[in-house]
Formats: C-alpha cells, sequence, structure tokens
C-alpha cells in the first residue's frame, strides 16, 4: 500500500490505535462487513466480508479491491488525519457504501454497508408508518361505526314502530270503512318502506358485530334468492332511474355457506354504485344493469355489469383503497369493506372493462361444501358469455 494510504496518525499515537484480536472477533459477531487493510492488502476480514466478497479473501491486493469497489484507492488516498471513521467516495455504481478508520501508518480497518439493505430498511419503514396510519385510521372508523349503530339504531326503531302503529291503525280503519283502505300501491309503498328499515337495522346491527369480532354468521344460503331480495331493496331506484334489467339467475338454488346480511350488503352496494354510475354524464338514453349468476368448478361466479360513465385508470388504482372515492360526497369505504365481506367468505371480488361501454364486478364464492355432488352438476352452467344488456 502506498505510504499515505490509511496513513493519518503519528508513531506515537499508532501504538494506541491498534484493533485487537477481540475487537476485530467482536466486528465478526456483530455482522460486520469489515476488512482489515495493511501494506497495500488485505490481512483479516469478517465472516460477513467472506460470504460477500468470496472472490476477496485475505491477502488480496489493493488493486484487486480497488477493481472490485470502483474508487476505492483514491477514496483511501484522500482521508483525512481526524481519527475517526470517515466515509469515503466510492463510484456511485457501486452497491456498497464505505467508510474507514485510520489506525496506523499503511494500516486501516475499511468497513461495507450494502445500499440495497439500507434501501430496503428504509421502505421496511415507509410500509410500516404506513401501516400504522392506516390502521390508526380503521380503527377510528370502527369507533366511529360503532358510535354511528348505536346512534342510528333509536330513530331506526322508532320510524319502524310508527310505521307498524300506522299500518295497524289503518287496517282497523279500512275494517270499519271499506272506502277508506289504502290501495295496493300505497300499502306496497308501507310494506315496502318497513322493509327497508328492517334492512338498515340489520346492516348496522352487522356492520357493528363486525367492528368487533369481524366473523361472519354463516349459514347455508340460496345465493339466487338472496339476489332477487336485494333487488326487491332497490325497486323503486331501478324505477325511478327507468333502468332495464336483464337477469341470468340459475333455475336451480345456487347453495353457498356465508352471513346473509354480509353478503346482501355487498349485493345492494355494488348494485347502487352501478346505478349510480349510470346516473353520471354523458348519460345514457337506455340504462341497463346486467345480472349473471353461475356456478363453475365448484364455485358461484356473480357478474354485475352497468353501460354507465366507466372509471378512469386512476380511479381504478385506487378502486378498493379505504378512503379514496370518486363521488362528490363519497366516503370511500364501500368497496373495502364489500371486498373485506368477500374476502372473510373466502372469496374474491374484482372489477373489470365492458369491451363497450361501463365496467363490470365480478363475485367468486366458493359452493356450500355440504351440497350433494349431484346438485353442483345440476346447478352447472355452460361457459361463460357476455352479458347481453337488451
Amino acid at each position: 500500500m502506498n505510504a499515505a494510504v490509511c496513513d493519518t496518525h503519528t508513531d506515537a499515537e499508532a501504538g494506541s490505535e491498534h484493533l485487537s484480536a477481540d475487537s476485530l472477533s467482536l466486528l465478526s459477531r456483530l455482522g460486520e462487513t469489515a476488512a482489515l487493510l495493511e501494506q497495500g492488502r488485505l490481512v483479516w476480514a469478517s465472516r460477513t466480508w467472506q460470504a460477500a466478497w468470496p472472490s476477496l479473501p485475505e491477502g488480496s491486493k489493493l488493486a484487486v479491491l480497488d477493481a472490485a469497489l470502483p474508487g476505492l484507492l483514491l477514496a483511501l488516498q484522500a482521508l483525512a488525519p481526524s481519527g475517526l471513521l470517515q466515509p469515503l467516495s466510492l463510484s456511485p455504481a457501486a452497491q456498497w457504501e464505505a467508510s474507514a478508520l485510520p489506525l496506523a501508518p499503511g494500516r486501516c480497518l475499511l468497513r461495507l454497508k450494502d445500499r440495497r439493505e439500507r434501501a430496503r430498511v428504509l421502505q421496511r419503514q415507509l410500509d410500516d408508518r404506513e401501516q400504522l396510519l392506516f390502521t390508526s385510521r380503521v380503527i377510528s372508523v370502527g369507533e366511529m361505526a360503532t358510535t354511528l349503530a348505536h346512534e342510528l339504531n333509536q330513530p331506526i326503531g322508532a320510524a319502524s314502530n310508527l310505521l307498524r302503529g300506522l299500518r295497524m291503525r289503518l287496517a282497523r280503519r279500512a275494517a270499519e270503512k271499506p272506502a277508506a283502505a289504502l290501495s295496493s300501491e300505497e300499502s306496497g309503498a308501507l310494506e315496502r318502506a318497513l322493509e327497508q328499515l328492517s334492512f338498515a337495522a340489520r346492516v348496522i346491527t352487522r356492520i357493528r358485530e363486525f367492528t368487533h369480532s369481524r366473523q361472519p354468521r354463516l349459514q347455508r344460503l340460496d345465493l339466487a334468492a338472496l339476489l332477487r331480495e336485494s333487488l326487491g331493496l332497490l325497486d323503486w331506484d331501478l324505477q325511478r332511474s327507468e333502468v332495464q334489467l336483464s337477469l341470468d339467475l340459475p333455475s336451480q338454488p345456487l347453495l353457498v355457506r356465508g352471513d346473509a346480511v354480509m353478503l346482501q350488503q355487498v349485493l345492494v352496494n355494488l348494485m347502487r354504485n352501478a346505478l349510480d354510475a349510470m346516473r353520471q354524464p354523458p348519460a345514457q338514453t337506455v340504462p341497463r344493469l346486467g345480472l349473471r349468476l353461475r356456478s363453475e368448478q365448484g364455485q358461484a361466479l356473480l357478474q354485475v355489469q352497468d353501460n354507465g360513465c366507466g372509471l378512469s385508470e386512476a380511479a381504478e388504482k385506487n378502486l378498493f383503497v379505504p378512503f379514496a372515492s370518486t363521488k362528490p360526497s363519497g366516503m370511500g369505504v364501500g368497496l373495502a369493506i364489500c371486498r373485506s365481506f368477500i374476502e372473510l367468505h373466502q372469496g374474491r371480488l374484482w372489477f373489470s372493462r365492458n369491451p363497450e361501454r361501463g365496467c363490470s364486478f365480478h363475485i367468486d364464492l366458493p359452493l356450500d361444501s355440504g351440497a350433494p355432488a349431484s346438485a353442483a352438476d345440476r346447478l352447472a352452467a355452460p361457459s361463460p358469455q357476455p352479458i347481453r344488456l337488451e
């Protein structure tokens, strides 16, 4: 080694600056990627160095090290006589960060750190921080859901009781005065209002339980019947929007194991999103909503298709990200909750673009394993074809 390299101490200082064998052993046990250079050669290397640089064993010359670590020789020659561990300026292309501790004339300790490892550590820190922020927000949403469930239960219950009381009074009045009886449309509207309140109460109760346990109440369900029931909750929205509905449902029950309220909430949310999309400009002359349900290879497959405004690429990237919404007044938690509910049922929820206009959401749920194989065979459908919305 050049006499100037690593020579930043006087002879009087040098005797006290040499590293002992115990110190070198400690560096090796700590996992340091370190090497001792003396008179232009590598005279000692830690275990981590040996693993990282098997081609640079003890006895390697400084020129060989400089070839592996471009810029090392010039950086060592530029060391300042400070007596401290100093960073070395290697080539920007080098994956290692280097520092050196001068020990005596012609003798120094070289330490390396993998730049990629530092980047990985930094990324882990960023991920942990993001996860912490996300968890904090989820906890806040859970607390908000619990509070809202508690506060909303009372007015919903009061409205239900008032409507039931009104129904009883109207029934008694009709018995006394048939001419005062409600029309079939008025009676149907009253019944649907009670159904909507009952559905809202069940949703709130299940959300409250979900924030505590996150466990669905599994029972055997006919998914086709649940879908028809969910459509009944939206019949006024469908009529108001003059939506043409296309149904492709199996004639036989399609049985899955799931939580009826959770799955119904998913179905209603997806259909409401489709209705909202079809109300956005540029509006279609005839809004169309297509629902297809079939079984395939032990899975129940549901497709909800609309011919609405669709989604931009930016919106698609954040589609299932909590608190990201394309609606001006949206909270951005609906689809995230839907996917969480479906995943709790060992299923999948995903999105696709339609060839012409609008988009489709797909749900994949396992069929009930308790169902006989022959039943699954009866429910089997041919290969999926695009829904025709006419």
